[in-house]
């Protein structure tokens, strides 16, 4: 009988949406099980199945009912079937996770549980308050963080080994290395443009304040009709107005592609982040990264070696790095070599789960 790893989601966690599925939370089980021959389920209530065996044809999807006591139903679950996972694994130390955890290892003292983390800053200085963290913690075999900064605070305050794994990209099809010359002047931001912890009109109101005749604003992503009208109350009556481009989500991954290819300057203005997705693949396309002091931002631009970091609030510091940056041409080459150089290096999730196969030993 072949091994099997199952992600086992937690109650906060319990409805995957397809954006889901392309991020670490489906993808480093999915990957790892690639990389290692081992079967892959995922357990939880709400996930499109159909999508999954498009995508993934060979990874599982065990419902697991929410009504009632999702823990309940999940520990039910695991009374029965924890001897057959020979990895579990979870995302984020969320309080569920204790008691599905301890019954996974009641029934399979053998089995390794893996945590990736996904803490930022914020939420640890909670999470040290809290006395389940701890042992939680110390129930799984592997644990890793994705910036350095997570990583050093956990192990001073429990003396734990965690390890260090920043979130990666996902080719979904080959692609080149990015040729400086190919990139126009463009700053890009992808994400969801409406989340008020994204801070989106922080960065416009900056572009506009950039006065940058020569530039274009490209915002990636969905957004409400109320953001909508904010957005153009912002830019009603600005002479820059023009050069701010919305293009919403883009769905289809060639054409996503081609605006970080295209980019040289990847803005990110958020209030908290973890690590963030697109930091990885901004880097792997050669953007010089523009970003607010978010969890993740010194490791992905090597301290400002490929980057400039910004207060939280800050946007004329934004606006006044957007002129500066823009007119340096050789800076924005040197990043699209190096850094694309190293993220395709050290920060395709292939490569990565490499990395965590060997943490489990497996």
């Amino acid at each position: 009988m072949s091994k099997k790893i199952a992600f086992i989601c937690s109650v906060e966690s319990y409805k995957l949406t397809d954006a889901h599925m392309f991020k670490d939370l489906c993808l480093v089980p999915i990957l790892l099980g690639e990389y290692l021959g081992y079967d892959v389920t995922i357990l939880t209530t709400e996930m499109n199945e159909t999508l999954l065996k498009q995508t993934f044809p060979t990874v599982t999807f065990h419902h697991i009912p929410f009504e009632a006591d999702y823990v309940a139903n999940m520990n039910a679950y695991l009374i029965e079937h924890a001897q057959e996972i020979d990895i579990a694994f979870a995302i984020g130390p969320y309080p569920s996770y204790l008691s599905i955890l301890k019954t996974y290892k009641k029934f399979n003292p053998n089995g390794k549980i893996y945590m990736k983390l996904d803490v930022n800053r914020f939420w640890l200085s909670r999470l040290k308050t809290y006395p389940y963290f701890t042992e939680l913690l110390k129930l799984c075999d592997v644990l890793t963080s994705e910036s350095e900064s997570i990583q050093k605070s956990i192990q001073q305050f429990l003396n734990l080994d965690i390890k260090h794994i920043p979130n990666g990209f996902y080719e979904f099809f080959p692609t080149d290395p990015v040729s400086f010359s190919e990139k126009k002047n463009r700053i890009l931001t992808v994400g969801r443009l409406d989340a008020p912890e994204k801070q989106i009109l922080l960065a416009v109101k900056a572009f506009l304040a950039a006065e940058l005749t020569d530039w274009e604003y490209r915002l990636v992503g969905p957004m409400s009709e109320d953001f909508s009208k904010e957005l153009h109350t912002l830019l009603e009556g600005s002479p820059f107005a023009s050069k701010v481009t919305v293009l919403g989500p883009i769905y289809d991954k060639v054409q996503l592609e081609d605006e970080y290819r295209q980019a040289k300057i990847f803005c990110l203005t958020s209030l908290v982040e973890c690590y963030a997705h697109v930091f990885a693949e901004a880097a792997k396309n050669g953007c010089y990264i523009v970003t607010t002091d978010v969890d993740g931002a010194a490791d992905i631009t090597h301290h400002q070696r490929f980057g400039t970091i910004h207060p939280t609030h800050d946007w004329e510091s934004v606006g006044r790095t957007l002129q500066q940056v823009t007119k340096q041409d050789a800076l924005l080459a040197e990043t699209c070599a190096h850094l694309q150089a190293f993220a395709r290096a050290e920060l395709n999730w292939k490569h990565i789960v490499q990395k965590v196969a060997d943490y489990l030993k497996e």
